[in-house]
């Protein structure tokens, strides 16, 4: 008689292609949820892959089986929520967050989280958002917080913050108040983070579009590294303007008005499609409420 486990084993295969993936998905070895799935096998009594195609390619019997898969663990999802209290195993999210949402908001929607959702813990992996996406459709991570352009026809998703970026550098760099052309910011070296970078790929796309050349400076994935190089005297850079209000205020960096402006960036939850969407979309709201609550 087949079991949980292997249902369970079998429905994450499907989902995220690998058996590797559905391993880390349960935390379990390769070797294991290969034996999960060649018992399940042998209890259908016919095989659930096609013979010569890849393990994620279904046959009939695979197909029809998955459907039930989905309809149990959606089962076994609800019968857990209504369990009381006391018998709640807690549940492990990973979500992927980039080291802006780490410094901001994240804090207090971990204990806003707890608050609404004890059997809930947050298990944080703070990178790059063109990181964090590879990881989350690999099936590493459960959710992740990221601009808009990191999203993908796999995903549901919900719009979080919107966040206001602003060029700065050394103090007296440039005239005051006054607008400048992105060839006249150019002057300056162009202080960015590595390639798999957000804001680096905007600022990227926004020179080229310019037809403006620039001199690279690669700082750091870290944005308070790059606000260091800032106050060296090193460039200029494009930063979170909330994050660094206080240096902008103190006149330890000049805010570079762009005559062109710069766009918001809009940052999303994200979690992929099959992944018990119903929950996906009750914690990106929570996370929401948060940022709207600080604002």
């Amino acid at each position: 008689m087949s079991n949980i486990k292997q249902i369970e084993t079998f429905y994450w295969t499907v989902k995220l292609g690998t058996l590797q993936r559905a391993a880390d998905k349960l935390f379990i070895t390769q070797s294991a949820a290969t034996k999960r799935i060649k018992e399940l096998e042998k209890n259908s009594a016919q095989p659930l892959f096609e013979v010569h195609a890849q393990k994620s390619t279904l046959s009939a019997k695979g197909e029809e089986l998955l459907l039930a898969a989905e309809s149990v663990l959606d089962s076994l999802n609800t019968l857990d929520s209504l369990r009381g209290p006391a018998h709640r195993k807690v549940r492990n999210i990973r979500i992927g967050i980039t080291e802006l949402v780490t410094v901001t908001w994240f804090t207090r929607f971990v204990k806003h989280l707890k608050s609404v959702y004890p059997d809930i813990s947050l298990i944080p992996d703070v990178d790059l958002s063109a990181r964090l996406k590879m990881k989350m459709l690999g099936g590493e991570l459960d959710a992740i917080v990221v601009p808009m352009e990191y999203l993908s026809s796999d995903m549901d998703y919900i719009l979080v913050d919107s966040v206001e970026f602003s060029w700065v550098a050394p103090p007296l760099s440039f005239r005051e108040t006054m607008p400048i052309t992105l060839k006249t910011l150019a002057r300056l070296p162009i202080i960015i983070q590595g390639p798999q970078s957000g804001i680096t790929t905007r600022c990227e796309q926004r020179f080229a579009q310019g037809g403006v050349e620039y001199s690279k400076v690669y700082g750091s994935n870290s944005l308070f590294a790059l606000a260091s190089l800032i106050r060296a005297g090193v460039g200029a850079s494009c930063i979170p303007k909330a994050l660094f209000q206080g240096e902008i205020d103190s006149g330890a960096f000049q805010e570079v008005h762009l005559e062109t402006g710069i766009e918001k960036v809009d940052y999303h939850f994200a979690f992929l499609k099959h992944n018990h969407p119903s929950l996906g979309f009750l914690i990106g709201d929570l996370a929401r409420q948060c940022v709207q609550a600080a604002n």
